[in-house]
């Protein structure tokens, strides 16, 4: 059973290696009679629900006055390599991410799915974690009534700007994998095409309050959605 196409849904980070997975199970979902992309390039795709919007991250408010939406996906981040300080990529992974959800709760949204990491902890000496942690913290601060936290390890996906760490891990994960058992499961290595599926059962998850999806979660709600749709 599913709803019918009234809902918009908004996403941040439809250019990165989750969003591109991502916005094509948005636009196939019909529970949304339109999806609301906002990055700084065209995403390339063509689809009769696609409202693709150019915006300046600096002041994303001025690209979306008088748009309602219902729910917002964010799947937007940085790596430090390539924001160049930490300042800077506090600015784009906690000050965008946190302009688009105070945007969205004032352009109507009640609900809000967050791309982070595994791990996310706000009081971590890691500066990484500690930021995916800080902004976990600040989202659940503006009240939605449906946040899901989706905390992924290593994403399997092709990307031009790997990570040194992953390209040296990639190789290894099948016998890694096999050893992250018991608490440490959630550490397991995730294919990008599963986790956009997790991300996007999102949609048929009203009333699920506040949730945090670790990598058994999220194996499992990308079955789930699939039944659904079915």
């Amino acid at each position: 059973m599913t709803e019918s196409p009234h809902k918009i849904a908004a996403l941040l980070g439809a250019s990165g290696a989750t969003g591109r997975r991502l916005l094509p199970l948005l636009l196939s979902d019909p529970a949304y009679s339109k999806v609301i992309t906002l990055s700084r390039r065209a995403t390339g795709i063509s689809h009769e629900k696609l409202d693709e919007r150019i915006v300046d991250f600096d002041d994303l408010a001025a690209g979306l006055r008088g748009v309602s939406v219902d729910d917002c996906y964010c799947t937007f981040g940085t790596t430090i390599k390539i924001a160049g300080s930490e300042e800077a990529m506090t600015r784009i992974d906690h000050g965008y991410v946190m302009a688009f959800a105070a945007w969205g709760l004032a352009a109507g949204a009640k609900r809000f799915a967050y791309l982070s990491a595994a791990n996310a902890n706000a009081g971590s000496s890691v500066f990484y974690a500690r930021l995916k942690g800080q902004t976990e913290e600040a989202l659940k601060a503006l009240g939605f009534a449906d946040l899901s936290i989706f905390r992924p390890s290593m994403i399997i996906a092709q990307r031009d700007n790997r990570r040194w760490a992953e390209s040296l891990l990639f190789p290894l994960l099948p016998i890694l994998d096999k050893l992250m058992i018991g608490a440490f499961t959630q550490y397991r290595s995730i294919p990008v095409e599963t986790l956009a599926k997790a991300i996007a059962a999102f949609s048929t998850q009203s009333g699920s309050g506040y949730q945090t999806h670790y990598w058994q979660d999220m194996q499992q709600a990308g079955r789930d959605r699939k039944q659904v749709l079915h």
